[in-house]
């Protein structure tokens, strides 16, 4: 009993430290790929905020539990619940009309913007701009395109991976992560200019006066440096500077005309809203760092590589976690694996999101007790999250200490400070309910019976996914028919904001294996407001109830 109390007593004290640490919030405001001026964000029930600047800036301080309020004329507005580990937020606002289901535009000859947009991944000359595609090859200005590929990835910055290449000056007046006091003189002169003007930066079509400094190096497609007067005719009087531009990964612009798609001079049917999405080669979304540990022929060359990027591997956590995974799976070397992990716990001991995504990298690998020491490490950083005892009573369940994972079940269902029913009490009703049919056992709460409930036993599909900023579709198909289920702020706004206040990002589907025919899943990734990647867990169970 003594050992009770002081747990709990560390939680609260835990929970408080959280509710009163202090989060400084900044990112950009974007509507259609061009910064928003003067989008109002505030803190909800609280009369004071601060605006967008021209560049779609915003910065605020905030709390965790804090609802950030994005408004702007005509859009829609959006909220967002702050987490203990927010600290980026890049918003897309949209339009507060209904938006058209499909449009389709007729190929002319001649090659439309669109079109361009369309062959930017097969075309290296081509850069993604403010004002569109532009091919360098034909654009009449003075420009140089450096491929990912080609960045220094052991640099601090994306600035100093393009030192060698870049015909230019960088000035720090502080710290080289110091965005406002960093400049870049290309050596532009001109008689229009009083004075040489600092470069101007053109991030996925955002428009910037400082250097994005934020940028993961991995998340960095391509950047092209546009020098000479002939930047302004694009960029205005704020290009005399010259332009470096700077494509990201995830940053690809979409456009709903587009209906097709161009590849070796092929063309493939790629529409958006049709019944199917378009199969996606993983392979290419996977940093340069990754892919070229991946490729080593020898697990020796695989270290010595390893050894040669730690300095990129200690500041880039998923990396890390894959190449954990990677030595463990490929060279069945436990001992490297259990190294790269435990410094991923020590080094991001306090980012619950970074150790989910390593406890799920444990479950894949059947390292269980593992698995739930970094569950119980969450716990401790979020002990008001609903889904923090879920995952405790789970994967206590699967080491076989039921009597533990019943209590934790109980507690969560008997222990609740409002009646309001959610997703994740129809999750831990079913598992608990699971958890009693197969070990025999009265000692439990009011649980639901999911097989008296439905009238039949289901196959369950149960979605988990690290990040609470995650947004994606994931669509159900059983020909003819399909369901999809919407999981962003554009479509299920409600649904995330009940998320976040009660702690949990999981969703169950419970199907028919009467039906038909066979299931088939797809998933459409729509981001999570930041450069890192999202980790999604997916668990299948079949005789379930």
């Amino acid at each position: 009993m003594k050992n009770i109390v002081c747990l709990f007593s560390f939680f609260f004290i835990l929970s408080v430290s959280a509710k009163n640490a202090t989060l400084n919030i900044k990112g950009i405001v974007t509507h259609n790929g061009y910064p928003l001026n003067n989008v109002r964000i505030n803190i909800k029930d609280e009369a004071q905020g601060v605006f967008t600047n021209e560049k779609g800036y915003y910065g605020i301080t905030a709390k965790p539990g804090d609802v950030l309020v994005f408004k702007h004329l005509g859009l829609q507005t959006i909220e967002v619940l702050l987490e203990d580990v927010t600290s980026i937020l890049n918003i897309n606002m949209k339009r507060e009309e209904e938006q058209l289901q499909e449009v389709v535009v007729k190929k002319h000859k001649k090659k439309s913007p669109t079109e361009r947009q369309i062959e930017y991944d097969l075309n290296s000359d081509l850069i993604r701009t403010n004002l569109g595609i532009l091919d360098t090859r034909k654009s009449g200005l003075s420009i140089r395109v450096i491929n990912g590929s080609d960045l220094n990835r052991g640099a601090p910055t994306f600035l100093e991976a393009i030192r060698g290449q870049l015909i230019g000056k960088i000035s720090y007046q502080g710290s080289i992560f110091d965005e406002d006091n960093t400049t870049v003189d290309l050596r532009v002169t001109t008689s229009l200019l009083e004075g040489q003007k600092a470069a101007i930066y053109d991030v996925d079509g955002v428009i910037m006066e400082t250097p994005p400094l934020f940028i993961p190096i991995q998340e960095i497609d391509r950047i092209a440096v546009i020098r000479g007067i002939g930047t302004s005719g694009r960029y205005g009087r704020r290009g005399h500077g010259g332009v470096i531009v700077i494509n990201t990964r995830r940053g690809i612009i979409s456009d709903p005309r587009v209906t097709q798609r161009f590849k070796d001079s092929l063309i493939y049917s790629r529409q958006r809203e049709a019944k199917t999405y378009t199969t996606v080669n993983w392979e290419d979304e996977t940093p340069i760092q990754l892919s070229n540990l991946f490729l080593c022929k020898s697990e020796d060359k695989a270290l010595q590589l390893f050894k040669d990027k730690r300095a990129h591997f200690n500041n880039a956590p998923y990396d890390a976690i894959e190449a954990g995974n990677y030595f463990l799976q490929e060279w069945q070397n436990t001992l490297k694996a259990e190294e790269i992990w435990n410094a991923i716990k020590t080094r991001y001991a306090k980012n619950a999101v970074v150790l989910k995504a390593l406890a799920y990298t444990y479950e894949k690998n059947d390292k269980l007790v593992a698995a739930r020491q970094i569950y119980q490490a969450i716990a401790s950083l979020r002990p008001n999250y609903a889904q923090t005892y879920r995952d405790l009573a789970n994967i206590n369940a699967e080491l076989g200490n039921q009597n533990r994972a019943l209590k934790l079940y109980a507690e969560q269902l008997l222990n609740r400070s409002d009646v309001h029913q959610n997703a994740m009490d129809s999750i831990i009703n079913i598992e608990a309910h699971n958890l009693i049919v197969r070990n025999k056992t009265n000692q439990t709460p009011q649980v639901i019976n999911i097989e008296q409930t439905l009238g039949y036993v289901p196959i369950r599909l149960l979605l988990e996914w690290n990040n609470g900023e995650a947004e994606f579709d994931l669509q159900c198909m059983n020909r003819p028919s399909y369901y999809t289920w919407r999981h962003s702020y554009v479509n299920s706004p409600e649904r995330i904001q009940d998320e976040k206040k009660h702690g949990y990002s999981s969703k169950q589907f419970l199907i028919n294996e009467n039906l038909s025919g066979k299931w088939r899943f797809n998933l459409r990734y729509l981001g999570n407001k930041s450069f890192d990647p999202t980790y999604l867990k997916v668990t299948v169970y079949f005789d379930f109830g």
